[in-house]
C-alpha cells in the first residue's frame, strides 16, 4: 500500500503542528484524551493487554504506569492496546480522559453530565493533548437520533475537545460503530455520519470496530485487541509519519451503474488485491428501497455487484448493510474496511488500479 498523500497543504500544516513533543534523549510523549459508551469504557474481562514502560495513566491523581482496568468506568478496552503498539515504534502515551456505558451523545451538550466530566479530565490531565479517541453511538442507533444532528454534535464536541485541550489541531480518531445484533436501529446512518464528519475534518481519521469479534453489543476482547491495533496503525501512519506502516484498510471510494441497471461496479481505495467479499455485506438504497446483492465478483480494487431487480436512480450503495453485517473486507495486516454510502453514478468506471484514502474515511468527489 502507498504511503498517503495529503489532500491540502492545510492537512500538511495540521500535521506539522501536531507533532507531539520531542525531548532530548527521550522518545516523544503524547497525551491521548478518551471519550465515549461502554465500547470506550471497555467490556472485555481481564487479563488485558500488555503494558509498555512508555504508556502512563492519569488515575485521578498524578501519572501512572498504565495497565488495565483503565480508569475509565470498564474492564478492557482497546486504548491501551493502541498505546502500547505505538509505544512499541518509540512514542510514549499517556492517556486519560472519561467514558459512560449507555448513553446519547447529547450528555457531551454544553450543559450535559459528559461534558462537564470530560472537560474536567481534559483540566486536569488533557492539556496539550495531540489525540482524542472517540467510541460512541450504540445509544443514539437504538433510540433514532437523526444522522445530521448527530454529526453535528460530534462536530460541536470535538471543537470543544480541541478549545480545552488548548490544541487545535489535535488529531480526532472516530471509532465507527461496530457490529449489532438487533437490527431495529439506525447504526446504518450513525455508521455514515461518523464518516461525514471525518470527511468534513482534515485533521480527523476513521477506524472501524465493523468486522470484529463482537458479542452483538460489545467488542469481544480479541475484538478490543484488534481494534488497538489498527487504532496504533493508524495514527502512527497520520499523525507519527512512519512511512512504512500499512493503513488503511480498503475504503469503497465509486460506484458505477451497470447498462443493465442491475449491475453496479465498486472501487476500492488503498488496496493491490481485494478478497473476501461476500454479497451479504453489499446493498443499494434507492427509490423502491433497501435491497441485498445476490452476487459479487471481485477484481484486483473492484468488486462487480449484481442485484435481483432494476436499480431506479437516485441510488446509492452501502458496503455494511444492517446493523449485523459481517463486514468481511480486511487487508493482510488486519485493517477492516470502514462501512460507506455511497451515490452510484452512470458513466465509465474508474480504472481497476490503486487509489489513496489517508483518512481512512474515503474523499469528497
Amino acid at each position: 500500500m502507498r504511503a498517503p498523500v495529503f489532500p491540502s497543504l492545510f492537512l500538511a500544516i495540521v500535521l506539522y503542528a501536531a507533532a507531539p513533543p520531542a525531548f532530548s534523549g527521550q522518545a516523544p510523549v503524547d497525551t491521548w484524551i478518551v471519550s465515549g459508551q461502554s465500547n470506550a469504557c471497555g467490556r472485555a474481562q481481564l487479563p488485558g493487554y500488555d503494558g509498555n514502560a512508555l504508556v502512563q495513566m492519569f488515575d485521578g491523581k498524578g501519572w501512572v504506569a498504565a495497565k488495565e482496568p483503565l480508569p475509565l468506568g470498564g474492564t478492557v478496552g482497546p486504548w491501551l492496546a493502541a498505546a502500547t503498539e505505538t509505544a512499541k515504534a518509540g512514542v510514549g502515551v499517556k492517556i486519560t480522559g472519561w467514558a459512560q456505558g449507555g448513553v446519547p451523545i447529547s450528555l457531551w451538550d454544553d450543559k450535559g453530565t459528559g461534558w462537564a466530566a470530560l472537560k474536567k479530565s481534559i483540566g486536569a490531565s488533557g492539556q496539550n493533548a495531540g489525540v482524542f479517541l472517540w467510541y460512541q453511538g450504540e445509544n443514539d442507533a437504538v433510540s433514532g437520533t437523526d444522522p445530521a444532528e448527530y454529526q453535528r454534535k460530534l462536530k460541536e464536541l470535538v471543537a470543544k475537545v480541541r478549545t480545552e485541550a488548548k490544541n487545535p489541531a489535535m488529531h480526532v480518531v472516530v471509532v465507527q460503530l461496530g457490529f449489532w445484533s438487533n437490527t431495529a436501529n439506525k447504526v446504518m446512518e450513525i455508521r455514515e455520519a461518523q464518516r461525514q464528519y471525518v470527511l468534513s475534518d482534515p485533521g480527523a481519521i476513521l477506524v472501524p470496530a465493523m468486522g470484529r469479534p463482537c458479542d452483538g453489543v460489545h467488542l469481544k476482547k480479541e475484538g478490543y485487541f484488534e481494534l488497538g491495533q489498527e487504532i496504533s496503525r493508524a495514527l502512527l501512519k497520520v499523525r507519527y509519519q512512519k512511512k512504512d506502516v500499512n493503513w488503511p484498510g480498503p475504503v469503497l471510494d465509486a460506484a458505477i451503474l451497470g447498462a443493465d441497471k442491475k449491475t453496479v461496479l465498486a472501487h476500492f481505495a488503498e488496496v493491490q488485491k481485494l478478497a473476501g467479499a461476500e454479497a451479504a455485506d453489499f446493498g443499494i438504497i434507492d427509490a423502491q428501497g433497501t435491497l441485498a446483492a445476490k452476487a459479487v465478483q471481485a477484481q484486483n480494487t473492484r468488486i462487480a455487484l449484481t442485484f435481483d431487480r432494476a436499480i431506479a436512480p437516485p441510488a446509492k450503495l452501502v458496503y455494511g448493510l444492517g446493523g449485523n453485517c459481517k463486514a468481511t473486507l480486511a487487508d493482510e495486516v488486519g485493517n477492516r474496511a470502514p462501512a460507506v454510502h455511497l451515490d452510484i453514478a452512470a458513466g465509465q468506471p474508474p480504472p481497476d488500479q490503486p487509489t489513496q484514502a489517508p483518512n481512512g474515511a474515503g474523499a469528497k468527489k
